[in-house]
């Protein structure tokens, strides 16, 4: 009987369909269809053609309205240019997927095919054309591949693939005109079962109790400030960063309603292999208010791990957001709000060597608000004294409040948010 409880709770434990990763052997169904409730395939490029442009596109479905969305958006560096070329709310079958083994997508005049190491795809809209070959340079890794490469999402689950070096050779066309590019590219596959609308369905717990052993031996907890926020872990801040000298980097951080309690990973390819960095401290220096919830557009970033990371990335672009309504009581929407931009860092190795970094970013930040909006209430002692700031979207109003004691003086102020 106490083997068939044990059996019992482990089955719990386990998210269905959700294989863990065991060995560095490339499995053929990391690039198949997967037929869960939500699986994207995910292309991020920097190419320099006629002009320099950035383009983010993806194949995407999900099982929770039946729905598919082709996502593809380029921007113009030279021009600041944003095309929003996706579709987005289409009927499932709008995307065809097929295959186990290998990437085989069509949607409507896109498509994408191939498997690791390289892949060939077409995006078709508006009128605007881009054909490209992604050609793999580093390794695919899932994220915390060593923990089993699975990640929880609510009482939900998903694994996330992804290589983060890529050569791009191939086509643009816009008004007709046909130019050749090269650059740099990342690729990505994401599948698993969770739910947006209702993040509380499902079972996993056995992905959470990973991370957790994983995050106690990797946190790096400040507390010179207390910041209390409506931010949540149901959004995510993601960057991925080819650098000048060749490197890259994939960052995600999901948020905390404890901003001092940073949960997040990034991955460093210095050319000949991916380095982990789990300790990250981030710093949200400027931002904009957008749709009920607040945005970060230039992060600090300071990681430790296979040496120490530090840099700072900020959007430099028109951005391009996606707005989806939410079916639920007290979620509102969830907000995607892309934009690429330029970084500017270092790395020291144990050894105390130092390489300056410099490059471009596709920063994405995704919120999920609640009726409530965005709110914030940040404490920050000093040696004589402490700083009080309060906010309210819903409200419209900030509120400052700061004592000193040497020399004594009170300030406070009132102001509204928009």
């Amino acid at each position: 009987m106490k083997k068939f409880a044990i059996l019992a709770i482990t089955i719990f434990m386990i998210p269905a369909n959700a294989y863990f990763y065991t060995n560095d052997s490339w499995n053929l169904e990391y690039d198949g269809y997967h037929d869960c409730i939500r699986e994207w395939w995910n292309v991020d490029a920097f190419i320099k053609a006629d002009k320099n442009y950035s383009i983010t596109a993806s194949f995407e479905y999900e099982k929770e309205t039946d729905a598919a969305n082709l996502f593809f958006t380029i921007f113009d560096w030279d021009e600041k240019i944003v095309y929003d070329l996706g579709s987005y709310g289409d009927n499932i079958s709008a995307l065809q997927c097929k295959g186990k083994y290998s990437v085989n997508l069509t949607y409507g005049k896109s498509w994408m095919r191939g498997s690791y190491p390289s892949y060939k795809v077409h995006f078709e809209n508006k009128g605007i054309v881009v054909e490209m070959e992604l050609i793999a340079e580093s390794e695919a890794k899932f994220v915390v591949e060593e923990e089993g490469g699975v990640l929880p999402m609510g009482l939900g689950y998903y694994r996330y693939l992804f290589i983060p070096k890529c050569k791009a050779i191939g086509w643009i066309s816009i008004d007709g005109e046909i130019k050749n590019f090269e650059g740099v590219a990342y690729y990505e596959h994401v599948w698993g079962n969770w739910s947006y609308h209702n993040p509380l369905k499902g079972a996993t717990i056995a992905p959470y109790i990973n991370l957790a052993r994983w995050w106690w031996e990797n946190k790096n907890i400040s507390f010179s400030s207390l910041t209390l926020s409506s931010n949540n872990p149901f959004g995510y801040d993601w960057a991925w960063i080819a650098f000048e000298n060749g490197w890259s980097i994939f960052y995600g951080v999901v948020p905390f309603w404890i901003e001092e309690i940073p949960f997040g990973v990034m991955y460093l390819y210095n050319g000949g292999e991916i380095l982990e960095f789990g300790s990250i401290n981030y710093e949200y220096l400027d931002g904009v208010f957008y749709a009920g919830t607040y945005i970060p557009t230039k992060i600090k970033v300071v990681a430790q791990g296979e040496g120490k990371l530090s840099f700072i990335m900020e959007m430099d672009n028109e951005p391009h957001v996606y707005e989806d309504d939410l079916h639920s009581f007290y979620w509102k929407k969830l907000i995607l709000y892309e934009c690429p931009g330029n970084v500017n860092g270092y790395h020291e190795d144990s050894n105390g060597k130092r390489i300056n970094l410099t490059g471009n970013c596709e920063i994405e930040i995704e919120r999920q608000i609640s009726v409530l909006e965005y709110a914030m209430f940040k404490i920050t002692p000093y040696s004589s004294g402490f700083e009080i700031i309060f906010l309210s979207y819903l409200l419209n109003f900030m509120i400052v409040f700061q004592l000193s004691l040497h020399p004594f003086s009170i300030d406070f102020s009132f102001s509204n948010i928009r």
